[in-house]
């Protein structure tokens, strides 16, 4: 009885032991999940299948399912780098153009819209310039270009909310930078009346700036032509002179910058009126003609909305 009892315990708890499943149990085990659409069980099984041995192909079979997996899961995060790393081991891979258009895809769902950071929306746009350089054959060329198309909006109305955040300061000479450098480069995604009107109101404005600037400028020669006054040596005057005439430079200089905007804001905002007669920016155009020094800042479009996504991979 005594030899019986720990020959029973060791078959006890031999049975409670699990069995180590095979790089190949896995594989198999992750590609069924994937089959039925367990995305999380996929995971689990894919991400444990690539700690064993596995042939190469199925190596490359199982990154490019894990990393679909992390996809499907809404897992975007985790989905990029799988792609990126997939990329990197198998760039020849008959799922690389897959690979490289979902990793554009995974960086645009990481995008919170116009108004923060614009680094995933630049590295979606880089990606998926790529895929469409290295596959413009490809079925998914068009939706592609939607992608591209959706970046360059997001990236475009990333500058509009700075020139707009300028013009709630006053600084329009700031705003119509950003706004003339969105008609330079993304004309194509934006829409021109609305960026007519901005470029003209900025124009049309920058005499409001220049009669603030040249306030200030007048009290700093105020203030420098009392110290001209109790300069006492030679050199102290011609320091004060210099500034003296630094500043009255500096006035005249706004002077001009005023005339010449408004005449060109002017010019701007009539072209407006006259091109698109029922756009909603005519009415606040003709309302600056009239008078109006009212600045209405109102909200940046956000292209990253659900409904587009929602759409967008129904389609897919």
């Amino acid at each position: 009885m005594k030899k019986i009892l720990p020959l029973l315990a060791f078959v006890l708890i031999s049975g409670c032991v699990k069995r180590v499943q095979t790089g190949q149990e896995l594989f198999d085990k992750g590609t069924e999940a994937v089959k039925s659409e367990n995305w999380k069980e996929a995971i689990a099984n894919l991400k444990e299948a690539l700690s064993k041995n596995l042939t190469p192909s199925q190596k490359e079979e199982a990154m490019i399912m894990l990393a679909d997996a992390y996809f499907k899961n809404g897992n975007y995060t985790d989905a990029a780098l799988e792609y990126k790393e997939f990329l990197n081991l198998f760039p020849a891979s008959k799922f690389a153009d897959r690979a490289l258009f979902n990793l554009s895809l995974c960086y645009l769902q990481l995008v919170k819209g116009p108004q923060w950071d614009q680094t995933f929306t630049k590295r979606a746009l880089d990606t998926i310039n790529i895929f469409i350089e290295t596959y413009p054959d490809s079925p998914l060329r068009s939706k592609a270009e939607e992608i591209r198309k959706e970046c360059r909006k997001i990236l475009a109305e990333h500058i509009v909310y700075i020139g707009l955040t300028y013009d709630m300061l006053r600084k329009f000479t700031a705003s119509l930078q950003r706004y003339k450098e969105v008609q330079n480069l993304y004309s194509d995604v934006e829409e021109p009346d609305k960026l007519l009107f901005l470029i003209g109101r900025a124009q049309y404005f920058i005499p409001i700036q220049a009669r603030e600037k040249i306030e200030d400028l007048k009290e700093q020669l105020d203030a420098e032509k009392e110290k001209l006054a109790e300069a006492e040596t030679e050199e102290e005057v011609k320091v004060q002179d210099k500034r003296i005439s630094i500043i009255l430079h500096d006035i005249e200089n706004w002077q001009k910058l005023a005339e010449m905007e408004r005449e060109e804001g002017e010019k701007t905002l009539k072209t407006l009126i006259t091109k698109y007669p029922d756009s909603i920016y005519t009415r606040k155009a003709r309302d600056i003609l009239k008078g109006s020094e009212k600045v209405e800042i109102f909200p940046v479009e956000n292209p990253i909305k659900k409904p587009f996504f929602r759409w967008f991979f129904e389609t897919l």
